[in-house]
């Protein structure tokens, strides 16, 4: 099995990554108390893998991103070779086989919903085996996927990466991506890891203008890190999905409540009659019941409407092989100067 690839000690590093991704070996060496040497060869072997990866994007809200999910339904036998040629379009973020009306339920992200508009009837059209597409505009994001954690670390090791790496709350500009941010986050999208020279070196400037500009995307709270893991060896390797729907009086509370569910992997406000998106990743298919248990009881005023299983993911940001890794080459959700995040 795939998680018997990794031990403790690969969890710990994984978990200490998704809270600070770009964190030095030297910090996680005296955080985990093992050499650094030893952390870097680990991260290395984790990476060559696929259980393990570092990406960078840019974050929403944004004053020229919207993102929306989509609920594709497929004719007949087609539905894998539909997904995998819709996860090679660059718009789109994610996209997961699910059980239930929808055959895919993907993410698609646009520089206003007129994009995402001209995407679906456009681009999704030359898709043989499509039916039906319905679209819902994302309106709020109270916890997004990139904040999930393993939990692998002690309380103490928490503490101390976090007085290694204090975190600053700063509001995410929303000034209109420009052309050398864009090149900045392509080249840390396929490696969010990746050291200002040889950022420098791949964008064609100095070492300190890489430096400056990432700097800058740091400090104004545009530039996204994240790291992302195999579901497969994160020991939750089932995902479900609830839309649920709650009044619109009282919906910002409910989602504030559900958020902070430890079950919960993205919590998402939505247009449409279902106003309410929830992600969690599961051990088995039996704790899809308990996910909805969990969120009725927290937020008895959020009707649930429908579920769904994930059978298989295609992509999450990058592209995900069937065995749960990153793919080889990955397809990378950017273009130079024209960010779908």
């Amino acid at each position: 099995m795939t998680q018997n690839l990794v031990d403790e000690l690969d969890l710990r590093i994984i978990n200490c990554l998704q809270i600070r991704p770009r964190a030095t070996w030297s910090v996680l060496g005296r955080v985990l108390d093992v050499d650094p040497v030893t952390i870097a060869r680990r991260w290395e072997r984790l990476e060559e893998a696929g259980l393990a990866w570092v990406t960078c994007y840019f974050g929403l809200p944004s004053a020229d991103r919207v993102m929306a999910y989509l609920e594709i339904e497929i004719a007949g036998a087609q539905v894998t070779d539909v997904a995998a040629r819709l996860a090679q379009h660059r718009e789109i973020v994610s996209v997961h086989h699910t059980t239930g009306a929808r055959s895919l339920v993907a993410s698609v992200v646009g520089r206003d919903p007129a994009e995402v508009s001209h995407y679906v009837s456009e681009s999704l059209a030359t898709l043989d085996g499509i039916v039906a597409i319905r679209a819902e505009i994302v309106t709020g994001k109270y916890s997004d996927a990139g904040e999930w954690r393993l939990r692998a670390l002690s309380p103490s090791q928490q503490d101390a990466l976090q007085a290694a790496y204090p975190r600053r709350d700063t509001p995410a500009s929303t000034a209109p991506v420009q052309p050398d941010e864009g090149r900045v986050v392509r080249e840390l999208a396929a490696n969010g890891r990746l050291s200002t020279s040889e950022l420098a070196r791949r964008i064609g400037v100095s070492e300190a203008t890489a430096r400056r500009r990432l700097n800058r995307l740091l400090a104004e709270g545009r530039a996204t890190f994240r790291c992302e893991i195999s579901q497969q060896i994160s020991g939750w390797p089932q995902t479900g999905i609830l839309w649920a729907r709650a009044p619109v009086g009282v919906l910002d509370g409910v989602a504030r409540k559900l958020a902070v569910l430890p079950v919960i992997r993205a919590c998402l406000t939505t247009t449409g009659r279902s106003n309410l998106m929830l992600f969690a990743w599961l051990r088995d298919v039996r704790e899809l019941h308990q996910f909805e248990r969990a969120v009725a009881q927290a937020a008895p005023e959020a009707e649930v409407i429908d579920r769904a299983f994930c059978l298989r993911s295609f992509k999450r940001i990058l592209l995900i092989d069937d065995s749960g890794r990153i793919a080889d080459p990955p397809v990378l959700p950017v273009d130079d100067g024209s960010m779908p995040f």
